[in-house]
């Protein structure tokens, strides 16, 4: 009995073995079928995109309360303009815009659904792959124009989507990385990072529909005060603010959130 108890716990082990080993080469698989959608997605787009990289932010002063103003001459602005949405489009109309971090392997179409869950589990091109996408709230408007916006993207193993942006834990990462370039059809808007932190699902973090002043107020001022980063960068109520969120390694309860201003100001 001994000997044969031996052999089935020998055979479960063997057979837990091969399972682990398929998930493996499983998820293996959907990664790298994601990479080649995704390499295809910058290609008919207009990618690559070559650009020099941007200098690193030095820390604020005590002072200092107000971000440099966008320059003209801008590199990443030039370049992103030149994304071909439409040939994305033609492919999947759910393709609303493109979001660019320098210097990170953030750099994928943007896409819309119906609901929060099926980009959850499918690529940009509308095909089923664990990558899922880069997508926008459903409860958004397209064009992005609203006082809050939120962008989703899943953690994963390898770097990729929004993986990245738990890097913004650390202060150097922001110096190193403090806009985020979204082209759309409302043009190339590039956004300052101004905060980073781990939010439940269920927080105000992912509050919409903004009307009253004071709201926007007590929402930004909830966002700074959440933030592990420093960047001396104060949004306020007229600014659009982006929310990236992914997941933060740390159960289904949290997320991991990166907040960065639009600052907008009256045309003379």
């Amino acid at each position: 009995m001994k000997a044969k108890g031996k052999k089935i716990l020998r055979l479960g082990l063997l057979l837990v073995g091969l399972f682990s080993l398929c998930m493996v080469l499983r998820q293996q698989f959907f990664s790298m079928a994601g990479q080649q959608t995704y390499a295809q997605a910058r290609e008919l787009a207009g990618m690559p995109r070559e650009a020099e990289p941007l200098p690193a932010q030095p820390l604020p002063e005590e002072s200092e309360k107000r971000w440099v103003p966008v320059p003209a001459d801008d590199e990443y602005v030039r370049l992103l303009k030149q994304t071909n949405l439409a040939a994305l489009q033609e492919v999947n109309p759910d393709v609303l815009g493109w979001i660019l971090i320098p210097d990170s392997q953030i750099d994928y179409p943007i896409v819309q659904g119906a609901d929060n869950q099926f980009y959850l589990r499918h690529t940009w091109d509308g095909e089923r792959n664990g990558v899922g996408s880069v997508f926008l709230e459903c409860a958004n408007q397209p064009d992005m124009t609203e006082f809050h916006t939120i962008v989703y993207g899943h953690n994963m193993k390898d770097g990729s989507m929004f993986a990245s942006l738990r890097k913004y834990a650390g202060e150097q990462y922001w110096r190193d990385h403090p806009y985020i370039y979204i082209a759309n059809s409302e043009g190339v808007c590039r956004y300052e990072v101004f905060s980073a932190y781990r939010a439940r699902v269920d927080s105000y973090t992912y509050g919409l529909g903004f009307e009253r002043q004071q709201d926007k107020e007590s929402f930004i001022q909830m966002l700074l005060q959440n933030s592990q980063i420093d960047t001396g960068i104060q949004p306020e109520a007229t600014d659009r603010i982006l929310t990236l969120s992914t997941c933060s390694g740390m159960g289904y309860t949290t997320r991991w959130v990166v907040n960065a201003r639009l600052k907008m100001v009256e045309l003379e």
